[in-house]
C-alpha cells in the first residue's frame, strides 16, 4: 500500500533531494505503515542520518516540519488500517506518559479544529438548522455515540428532531417522508461507514440540504454534502479522538438554542414539566423503602 500524496511529493521534489534525503524517502515508502508512529530521532537513527536531516527532508517536500509529515501518513493510516492493525503498529506506552500523550493530542486536536473553524459557515449552519421543517441526524459505528449526543441536545430545544438509526431494519421507515425543507446532521470519519454515505445520498436526492461533521474536505461524505465542518480526530492505538467533534456539536446546539430562544426556552420548559410527572430525577432525601413500597416506574430513555 503507498501513501499517493506523499509518493506524489517525493516524485516532484525528487531532484532536489540529497542522497540522505531519498534514502530517507525510500525508507519512509518502503515502512510507510511504520513511519507515522516514529519519533524524527528514531526515524534517523534507523537510516543512520541526524535529526536535522529529518526536519530539511520534511522541508524539502513543502511540509512545515515532521510533525506536518506524520499527520499526512496518519491520516493514511486511520483510513485504510483495521484498529487491530493501527494498535500492533503504536509504539507501546504506559503509565503517566500515555495518559499524557492523550490529553496532549485532544488538545492539539481542539486548537487545530478551532484555527480552520468559519464563523460564516457556522451562521449558515445554524440558520439551516433552525428553519428547517425538521432536522435528520445520522452517524454510525464509531459516530453513532456523536448522533446521539446531537440528537439529545438539538431535541431538547426543538421539535422535529429524528435519530437515523439502522436498529430493528426501521432505517427506511424513518426517511421515507423527508423533503426539501428538511436538514440532515451526517457525522463520519475513517473508515467511513458506507451506509451513512448511501443515506445521504437518499437525502440529497429528496432535496435535503445535508451537513456533514468529518475530518477533511476530501472525505466522501464531505463530497456529497451542502456544509462541511472539518474536525481533527488525531487519535493513539486503534481509537480515534473525538473531543473536537464533541465541541462542534457544543458549538451548534448553543448556537441552534439562541437562534430561536423563546422556543428553545419554551421546549426545555414542556420537557422539563414532563420529567417532573415521572419523578425522574434522584433528590438529596435518602427513604427507607418499606416491603409495600415500590419503585416508581420511570420510562427508559
Amino acid at each position: 500500500m503507498t501513501n499517493l500524496i506523499f509518493q506524489e511529493r517525493v516524485q516532484r521534489g525528487h531532484s532536489r533531494l540529497t542522497r540522505s534525503q531519498v534514502a530517507l524517502a525510500q525508507y519512509i515508502l518502503q515502512h510507510i505503515e511504520e513511519v507515522p508512529f516514529l519519533s524524527s530521532a528514531e526515524l534517523g537513527r534507523r537510516i543512520h542520518v541526524s535529526d536535522a536531516t529529518v526536519t530539511r527532508f520534511c522541508t524539502a517536500l513543502g511540509y512545515s516540519g515532521y510533525a506536518d509529515l506524520q499527520k499526512d501518513l496518519q491520516k493514511w493510516i486511520q483510513m485504510r488500517l483495521a484498529p487491530s492493525e493501527r494498535l500492533e503498529k503504536t509504539p507501546p506506552k504506559k503509565g503517566a506518559d500515555l495518559y499524557l500523550e492523550i490529553f496532549t493530542r485532544d488538545i492539539q486536536n481542539l486548537k487545530e479544529t478551532s484555527a480552520e473553524l468559519q464563523p460564516e459557515l457556522f451562521q449558515e449552519v445554524i440558520r439551516l438548522l433552525n428553519r428547517a421543517r425538521k432536522v435528520f441526524i445520522i452517524g454510525l459505528r464509531s459516530s453513532f455515540g456523536l448522533a446521539v449526543l446531537a440528537h439529545s441536545h438539538f431535541k431538547s430545544i426543538r421539535n422535529g428532531v429524528i435519530l437515523v438509526e439502522s436498529n430493528w431494519g426501521m432505517m427506511p421507515d424513518l426517511l421515507v417522508n423527508i423533503e426539501a425543507p428538511d436538514a440532515m446532521l451526517a457525522i463520519s470519519f475513517p473508515r467511513y461507514a458506507r451506509a451513512t454515505l448511501e443515506v445521504v445520498s437518499y437525502a440529497k436526492g429528496r432535496g435535503c440540504q445535508v451537513i456533514a461533521i468529518t475530518d477533511s474536505i476530501l472525505s466522501p461524505l464531505a463530497r456529497i454534502s451542502d456544509f462541511v465542518i472539518q474536525v481533527k480526530i488525531s487519535g493513539l492505538g486503534f481509537i480515534n479522538f473525538y473531543t473536537s467533534a464533541v465541541t462542534i456539536i457544543n458549538c451548534l446546539s448553543a448556537g441552534l438554542s439562541m437562534a430561536n430562544s423563546q422556543r428553545s426556552i419554551k421546549t426545555l420548559k414542556t420537557i422539563e414539566d414532563e420529567l417532573k410527572k415521572w419523578e425522574i430525577w434522584a433528590t438529596h432525601e435518602v427513604t427507607k423503602e418499606t416491603p409495600d413500597q415500590k419503585p416508581p416506574f420511570s420510562p427508559s430513555t
